[in-house]
């Protein structure tokens, strides 16, 4: 089962990667900054999400994450926007890969801008088999259905 946890280490990689490949110089900050924001920089969220078991066989976790990019010039953020925009859609074409499993991502990434921030939306649904629990075998029924 792939944890939560470890997809974030892969979607913060993988985010990583995509801001030193805007040459923006921005670094991923921790989600709880208490303090003023630090800019350029990147943020990663885990939002809105479901657990769901699916038949008896069977589980599905459904997460979204908010990437959110803080451009070095508040004022006229543009086109440092454009360049994150395009390197997080490169590194998120092809998905994630996870502790050797490929996740995709159900609608793709859908961005957005509020204020100057660069907003970044990814939803991942994780399907997972669910080991039967250890129980002892049906005895065998002998069935006569031929009536005497």
């Amino acid at each position: 089962m792939i944890s939560l946890q470890a997809v974030n280490r892969a979607i913060c990689a993988l985010y990583q990667k995509a801001l030193d490949a805007a040459g923006t110089g921005a670094k991923l900050v921790a989600e709880d900054v208490s303090k003023p924001i630090i800019r350029p920089s990147g943020k990663v969220e885990l939002e809105d999400g479901t657990d769901a078991r699916l038949l008896a066989s069977g589980r599905e976790r459904t997460a979204t994450f908010r990437l959110y990019y803080f451009a070095k010039d508040r004022d006229r953020p543009k086109l440092e926007n454009l360049a994150v925009r395009g390197a997080i859609g490169e590194a998120f074409l092809d998905g994630i890969t996870v502790e050797d499993t490929y996740l995709g991502i159900d609608e793709g990434v859908s961005f957005t801008v509020t204020d100057g921030v660069l907003v970044a939306s990814l939803e991942l649904t994780l399907t997972e088999p669910v080991p039967e629990a250890d129980a002892e075998p049906m005895e065998e029924l002998n069935l006569d259905l031929e009536v005497t």
